[in-house]
């Protein structure tokens, strides 16, 4: 008599190799960046310690007496992803890039707020201990929300802003906090490599995808150093959400702004940049980078600082 196939059981299994096999290869592959990408730790890499909970990790280049360029990430993002924009200014600017409280390789600590406006008082903590003033303020997607508070906290020290795909513009009524998701999703599922590394490509327009734009080599440099943020740490970002409609602050902001904007953009669309640009009124101008997607400083380079020495001029 033959024996009848447990079906069940051998999908099960089979699924269980397939999963255990994911995510060892994450862990091989995350082991095998970290070795080859240690420049991106290093690169004119600074600290500076706050207080004993928050140190802050920076890079800075440049002629100290010269005007003073600052750089914001987004979210997932660090004091790298600008680091073409920040070489290619070094030479005519006192350049420097942080990493917010929480984010690449600056501290993590638990009972910190990571709020906007939060982060933007610990910027400007930073700042004055760095005694840095008339500050030309380029920031991306969440840096630049926080870059609006910044702006707003000390007018006196921000002479313009350059904000590329920005965050910020959220309607009467609009729903801004993220869904919280179980603690293990964030360490199983969202740092793992292959599934981040999906993520990644989508903040890319298609156009930038098919010419080979944007690599995985790319993600690997921006990988490394979000990797390091602990899981309950990427789930307090979403809990200390204080995205609101942000009309009040825009309407104290005078300093020329240029909004930067990929065509393409899929995660904070064009449409909305047009939006937050009837918001902030005449000191402000929009534009658009024709293919590009959220980060057009990295696809559409020449062009992006084309754009930046017209404004800066």
């Amino acid at each position: 008599m033959k024996k009848k196939i447990k079906w069940g059981r051998i999908i099960a299994l089979t699924l269980y190799f397939i999963t255990v096999g994911f995510w060892t290869a994450s862990g091989l592959k995350t082991s095998e960046i970290i070795q080859t990408r240690q420049y991106v730790y290093e690169a004119y890499a600074k600290e500076l310690q706050l207080d004993e909970e928050r140190t802050i990790f920076y890079r800075e280049a440049g002629d100290a007496n010269a005007p003073v360029m600052l750089f914001v990430h987004g979210f997932l993002g660090s004091s790298y992803d600008f680091i073409h924009v920040f070489e290619y200014f070094k030479t005519t600017h006192h350049v420097i890039a942080v990493d917010l409280i929480g984010f690449g390789l600056s501290s993590k600590p638990r009972d910190y707020d990571y709020g906007k406006e939060n982060q933007a008082r610990t910027v400007l903590e930073f700042i004055e201990v760095k005694q840095l003033n008339d500050i030309t303020l380029m920031a991306h997607s969440m840096g630049g929300e926080v870059s609006f508070h910044l702006t707003h906290l000390a007018p006196e020290k921000i002479s313009q802003l350059m904000l590329v795909g920005s965050a910020g513009y959220y309607p009467e009524g609009a729903m801004t906090n993220p869904p919280s998701l179980p603690l293990f999703m964030y360490k199983e599922v969202v740092q793992n490599y292959y599934i981040q590394r999906a993520f990644f490509f989508t903040a890319y327009s298609e156009y930038e995808r098919n010419n080979g734009l944007i690599t995985n080599e790319d993600f690997d440099e921006m990988y490394v150093v979000n990797r390091t943020i602990p899981p309950d740490i990427l789930k307090q970002f979403g809990e200390d959400n204080d995205s609101q409609n942000m009309q009040e602050i825009f309407d104290t902001i005078t300093q020329p702004i240029m909004l930067l904007w990929g065509e393409f953009d899929g995660f904070i669309p064009l449409a909305t940049g047009e939006l937050l640009l009837q918001s902030l009124g005449d000191n402000t101008r929009l534009v658009m980078i024709p293919n590009a997607g959220h980060l057009p400083f990295d696809t559409f380079f020449d062009l992006f600082i084309d754009h930046v020495e017209e404004f800066i001029a």
